[in-house]
């Protein structure tokens, strides 16, 4: 078979389907410096040329039992040209990030790779390159990302997608959602935004703290000038504390507080009251 150069693919003729030409893969294709010795044919024609050793090495059932036969060159595939080189990309631990796999793509991938036999677990491990790929989909399709991951146990890519999710309100979450992302990890994402939310309120409610009485400001004028118009404050800020609820939303109402004192040392205590509540949010774990 005498390979046609044909744009950016090859055109093969294969006693596979005499009358159709099939495309073969940019990426696996023949090669003299690394010849391979199997040929792979998707359900839309594409060829992709690979080595019997590399699928025997990261499949535990014989790559879904094509292998059986040691002495088979080749044989077709159920899936498409997409997913058939995302699997490829997953078995030579190739980056596929220049084919710009969609979360549909990848969804089919974590559904079909165990079927090949191959560990998705760790094809999905941190360092690997759809464990960036799948995390950087969070930033987009936070709910979708978090459930699929959750849906296949991917637990340190879910720990990761969960921090993506803070901004998303939980009535955000559909049938499809929960029912996908299963019992455990709607708990534990639930509890996350409802466990910060309690824990920023218990942050805000004591006031500051009082200094030394002095004849310009005694403990009277501290209850006065510190601890009520900082209970009023946090009261205006409790209509509105989301998960994610900003530093820049907290300063917004807290800072002027501290314009409005006169007493030089009560405007110390108030600066180092928000300075504390602001260490203390920014300390407060945001994965589940």
């Amino acid at each position: 078979m005498d390979p046609v150069p044909s744009g950016d693919l090859t055109v093969i003729d294969t006693n596979y389907q005499p009358n159709e030409e099939l495309s073969i893969s940019t990426t696996f294709y023949p090669r003299e410096d690394y010849p391979g010795d199997l040929f792979l044919i998707t359900n839309d024609n594409v060829y992709f040329v690979v080595h019997k050793r590399v699928l025997f090495e990261h499949s535990s059932n014989k790559f879904g039992g094509y292998l059986d036969d040691p002495a088979l060159s080749w044989f077709q595939v159920p899936e498409s040209s997409t997913i058939l080189n995302l699997i490829l990309h997953v078995l030579y631990d190739f980056d596929p990030s220049s084919y710009k796999p969609t979360l549909a793509q990848i969804s089919i991938l974590l559904d079909t790779l165990p079927l090949y036999g191959v560990d998705v677990i760790a094809s999905f491990s941190e360092g690997k390159n759809l464990f960036k790929i799948t995390l950087d989909h969070s930033l987009v399709s936070g709910l979708e990302t978090y459930a699929l991951v959750c849906k296949h146990s991917l637990e340190v890519l879910a720990v990761k997608c969960s921090h993506n999710l803070l901004s998303t309100p939980l009535y955000s979450l559909t049938d499809e959602h929960c029912i996908s992302m299963g019992p455990i990890y709607l708990r534990r994402l639930v509890f996350l935004h409802l466990g910060r939310l309690e824990r920023l309120r218990s942050l805000l409610k004591p006031p500051p703290k009082s200094h030394t009485p002095s004849l310009l400001c005694d403990a009277l004028d501290q209850r006065t000038r510190l601890e009520k118009p900082w209970k009023e404050a946090v009261n205006e800020l409790c209509w509105d504390l989301r998960a994610d609820t900003p530093l820049s939303q907290l300063q917004s109402i807290l800072g002027p507080l501290v314009e409005k004192l006169q007493c030089g040392e009560c405007q110390l205590e108030m600066k180092e009251r928000i300075r504390g509540l602001f260490v203390d949010w920014t300390m407060v774990k945001t994965t589940i």
